[in-house]
């Protein structure tokens, strides 16, 4: 899979954007993609949307100063789960 992470803009407050994760081109179609918040999972805050052999998740709360933010993605093709750190 091919992963990639960008801000996307809050239509409910302005001036506030919130992390999206784009996991693309995996085979088969599972896959699972996970938000920590240090060493917290973020899941009661995170919204998935799968569209076959690719999948968005936008974290639904912003960025606080101070933390680390961790996407991590799980596949039967990976040897182990990758991790981006923001």
């Amino acid at each position: 899979p091919s992963v990639s992470i960008s801000m996307v803009p809050s239509s409910s407050q302005p001036g506030s954007s919130y992390p999206l994760c784009s996991v693309l081109d995996f085979s088969p179609a599972w896959v699972q993609l996970r938000w920590f918040r240090g060493e917290r999972e973020l899941s009661g805050h995170v919204v998935a949307t799968d569209m076959g052999h690719r999948l968005l998740v936008l974290l639904e709360t912003p960025p606080r100063c101070g933390f680390t933010y961790t996407g991590q993605v799980e596949h039967v093709s990976l040897g182990h789960p990758l991790s981006w750190h923001w």
